[in-house]
């Protein structure tokens, strides 16, 4: 059997030929091999070996779509969903998942959740509770269905990485010296249907811009990790997280309450709860007040997943957290 066009580039990088295996995708893709187109098509999204190229990643994306490649189509409909490179348009993006649903699973229970969300009666839980007036402090209660926590803790579960930072003496990276937990944000890439739908719906919770929102970020606690005592807004920025939504995903743990020091109020959410707290006070300035920590889990395995609002659109392409 030929050896598949990624394959052989594969073997090329291992060899020390990057460039030669660069060149060699690159050729496949204009004589129009799928895998090839794929792989140079997301090259494009993320600039690698390039600028970045939205619009050329979709031509490219389109020829492997038509070829019948599924992880194209898949991709294309993710893109289409979140409105990458592109107007968003939900629709075309369920009419290229219905394709392809017989042979991917996963593809199948996105449109299932999807249909479960439009279902709902108003799409934003079972009401809010205030936690604190001044500042503004307050929990949604099941603004995540079940069945919505449960595929994030699944779609989070191959992307998670320890929490590192830069070691600034070395450039090499060292432990977080706040989070110890695991985590992975869901890129354009990974910001699927579903993904899409519930960033939506914690827009609509927060009266905010869907593209004001950093990307999605899931964070899995095991006994022991924590969140030390932190602001989620940052200093002398230009694009101010104003916003915080912390939805909790799971139970079955011990420990990890959501803390503010000090405020005096300490908050554990049951699965599909939503936490929502401005960071800002009413002149748009960091909130002191606002300092918050994640307890260390006693017990279990804890998974929150986290959505940073800005004041204005943020780039989903820079991920800081």
């Amino acid at each position: 059997m030929p050896m598949d066009v990624i394959d052989q580039a594969n073997r090329l990088v291992a060899s020390g030929q990057r460039q030669a295996a660069v060149d060699l995708v690159r050729g496949a893709a204009d004589a129009g091999d799928p895998n090839a187109l794929f792989a140079v098509a997301n090259w494009r999204l993320f600039g690698m070996y390039g600028p970045r190229d939205e619009a050329g990643a979709h031509v490219l994306l389109d020829r492997a779509v038509a070829t019948g490649s599924t992880e194209a189509t898949r991709l294309k409909a993710t893109l289409l969903a979140n409105g990458t490179g592109c107007q968003a348009d939900r629709a075309a993006a369920e009419e290229l998942l219905e394709q392809i649903k017989d042979h991917d699973p996963n593809v199948a229970k996105q449109l299932r959740l999807i249909a479960a969300s439009d279902a709902r009666a108003d799409g934003l839980g079972d009401g809010s509770e205030r936690l604190s007036d001044d500042p503004d402090i307050r929990v949604v209660r099941k603004l995540l269905s079940a069945d919505e926590c449960s595929y994030l803790i699944t779609a989070a579960q191959p992307e998670l990485r320890p929490s590192f930072v830069v070691d600034p003496r070395t450039g090499g990276h060292m432990p977080h010296p706040v989070r110890t937990s695991s985590g992975m944000n869901f890129p354009p890439t990974l910001e699927d249907l579903v993904v899409t739908a519930i960033n939506r719906r914690l827009a609509a919770a927060t009266g905010t811009a869907v593209e004001c929102g950093e990307p999605l970020y899931v964070l899995r606690y095991a006994p022991g990790q924590e969140y030390k005592p932190h602001l989620d807004a940052m200093p002398s920025v230009d694009n101010q997280r104003e916003w915080t939504v912390l939805t909790y995903l799971n139970d079955g743990y011990t420990g990890g309450e959501t803390r503010f020091d000090l405020l005096g109020i300490e908050f554990r959410g049951e699965p599909g709860d939503a936490l929502i707290f401005r960071n800002v006070d009413s002149a748009g300035a960091l909130d002191p007040r606002l300092r918050h920590a994640g307890v260390p889990v006693q017990s279990g395995i804890k998974w929150l997943a986290t959505r940073w609002i800005r004041a204005k659109p943020h780039d989903p392409w820079t991920v800081s957290h």
